[in-house]
């Protein structure tokens, strides 16, 4: 379940935005043959469903029709209890309550005679009884996958996402500042507090406290001690929109270039053109750096994130100009292990035609009181929060709000949401 309380904001994602979304989809429907299209949505995997109608579930699941022209068709599971609230951040969908969703689909699509081939997104992973609820209902429907169909759609973003997306990096950034922490489970929990209270929906922090002996990253309470050399993964959403941010801590600040490096490359990745090869030539400009593999991800269907190319597949890493990605990247420098993961839009423009975003962030070493600014790659640039010597935490949460856009208002209200 989710915490906090999410509504639908049109300052931030215009209807008109919605709208021309699922015209897009329509269109591409037509030239697919598809007469409707079906997205299935549940808590860990809302993406699809979000973009198209800027709702996210907190829990149980759903379908979406979206047929060729009219009102979409949102069926939950969920109870009349919570219908206004669905409602309230759905704008685009006729929302109804239903213990079968798959049979309510189904028989609206039967009820068509024009409707002949129906595309369902991610066909071969929708639940069983949803899909014989579907089969049963509409007999007479051919179902087909309709995946690469949705995924094309979802190769470069729109301005609102764009926005969205730098909002969410903010705030992982802003929440990597935390350095009171000499164990791992209590470094997670701040680093979650201080996403949550700047608005995240959802933070899911993973360490790794001694990279050297362990590189896996792991979601922990436990108070294991922290090494000299240790890495943490934030993931955070925004509105339905997330990114991925990792970064590698040493107590001799021996990860500085590496840092540098890594900035650097992410200016400089180029649409059109393979993803490893160009990591395997930036290589080479970092002394004493071997790589250990690398992984893109991005949002292409119901999953927030998934692996879209990798090292393990190599050939299939040609990106695309206005992509959204979040890079992934482990190497040993003279030795010593690094993992960075950060998120970027590709190209020089985002959708239609917007100028390519800039790279820059923060970094710091573990020791309290000690200032590192080194840079690094962002969505958005703009001020950043580092802790320096004499700052409280009261006056770092105040730093991270005013980096975030947030402001002491907006911290009590969401801190009561929550």
């Amino acid at each position: 379940m989710r915490r906090g309380l999410m509504e639908w904001n049109p300052d931030e994602l215009p209807i008109g935005a919605l709208e021309s979304r699922i015209a897009r989809l329509r269109a591409a429907m037509k030239d697919a043959g598809f007469d409707a299209f079906v997205v299935y949505t549940n808590l860990v995997r809302p993406s699809a469903v979000a973009w198209l109608t800027g709702f996210t579930p907190y829990w149980s699941e759903a379908l979406l029709l979206v047929p060729r022209d009219g009102k979409l068709v949102f069926a939950t599971a969920l109870s009349n209890r919570v219908a206004d609230w669905i409602r309230s951040t759905n704008p685009v969908s006729e929302v109804t309550s239903t213990p079968k969703p798959g049979t309510l689909i189904g028989e609206r699509l039967a009820k068509d005679a024009l409707v002949k081939r129906v595309g369902v997104l991610e066909w071969d992973t929708l639940p069983s009884e949803l899909a014989d609820n579907l089969a049963a209902a509409a007999p007479a429907v051919e179902w087909a996958d309709g995946s690469a169909l949705f995924a094309s759609l979802r190769r470069g973003v729109d301005e609102p996402e764009r926005r969205m997306l730098a909002r969410a990096d903010k705030l992982a950034v802003a929440a990597l500042v935390e350095s009171n922490a000499r164990d791992a489970g209590t470094l997670v929990g701040l680093i979650e507090q201080h996403a949550r209270l700047g608005g995240a929906e959802e933070a899911y922090i993973h360490v790794a406290p001694d990279l050297v002996a362990d590189r896996r990253l792991l979601r922990t309470s436990q108070s294991i001690p922290l090494a000299e050399r240790f890495a943490v993964r934030a993931s955070v959403a925004y509105k339905g929109s997330w990114v991925r941010r990792t970064r590698t801590f040493a107590a001799d600040g021996s990860t500085a270039i590496a840092d540098t490096w890594f900035g650097d490359i992410m200016r400089a990745i180029e649409a059109g053109k393979p993803l490893g090869a160009q990591i395997q030539s930036a290589i080479k400009k970092l002394s004493g750096a071997q790589l250990v593999s690398w992984m893109a991800e991005s949002c292409v269907g119901s999953y927030p994130l998934q692996a879209v190319a990798s090292s393990r597949v190599p050939g299939k890493d040609v990106i695309s100009d206005g992509q959204f990605l979040v890079l992934t990247v482990e190497l040993t420098v003279d030795g010593n292990p690094w993992i960075g993961a950060a998120p970027l839009i590709v190209g020089n423009r985002v959708s239609e035609a917007r100028q390519p975003l800039r790279h820059s962030g923060a970094r710091r070493r573990r020791e309290p009181g000690i200032q590192m600014h080194t840079p690094s790659p962002c969505l958005d640039s703009g001020p950043r929060a580092t802790r320096g010597p004499g700052m409280t935490a009261e006056s770092l949460k105040c730093a991270v709000l005013r980096s975030t856009g947030c402001h002491a208002s907006c911290w009590a209200r969401t801190a009561l949401r929550a």
